[in-house]
């Protein structure tokens, strides 16, 4: 459900796109799915994710400028703005040791209590930096895709294109980390044992 809530306002704009090849159109459904996806988030969690509300800000600055302007570029940098400060907040995690990939990949294997994750810390730091690289080169793509091939490709691309790169980044992650994954059993049932 949550992939739902994070991929919500992009599809929205692609439809919007799609159906109406108005690029200020979609650039307002995108505004306002992203502010359906902060309350309907808030609703369903009784949260709000940091990433959300930052995309949000950026969506609303850019989307506000590109209308405004009446220049869809903006909206075309906001991929690579949101990509580029997740890569800078993974540096300055990483620089002051405080692995932001690492500390989400526990908090992550939490949700399932019956695996354990047993990397070697040398491991995490390239890891890191792998992530790091991985959002630089989403934000020069995003840019290379629009202006090499026009707005209507971008459009397509910004959903089709991430969505696939974004598949066989994770699952490269997940073969990686895979290896360093082991089933533990659970402590009553090893109370019971002894």
């Amino acid at each position: 459900m949550k992939q739902f809530f994070d991929f919500f306002p992009v599809l929205l704009f692609f439809i919007a796109y799609t159906m109406s090849k108005d690029f200020m159109l979609a650039t307002k459904v995108l505004m306002g799915a992203s502010l359906v996806q902060i309350a309907g988030y808030w609703v369903w969690k009784r949260k709000v994710e940091k990433l959300h509300l930052v995309t949000f800000a950026i969506v609303i600055v850019m989307g506000g400028l590109t209308l405004f302007l009446d220049d869809p570029i903006f909206v075309v940098w906001k991929p690579s703005i949101v990509n580029w400060t997740l890569a800078s907040v993974l540096l300055v995690s990483l620089v002051f040791g405080k692995n932001l990939v690492r500390k989400a990949a526990l908090a992550f294997l939490k949700q399932a209590p019956h695996l354990s994750l047993d990397l070697p810390e040398n491991k995490w730091a390239p890891i890191c930096v792998t992530w790091i690289l991985y959002f630089v080169a989403l934000g020069v793509i995003n840019l290379y895709v629009y202006f090499q091939f026009g707005e209507d490709f971008w459009v397509t691309f910004k959903l089709v294109g991430f969505t696939v790169i974004n598949l066989v980044f994770f699952v490269a992650q997940f073969l990686y980390l895979s290896r360093y994954i082991e089933e533990v059993e659970p402590e009553n049932k090893q109370e019971s044992q002894s």
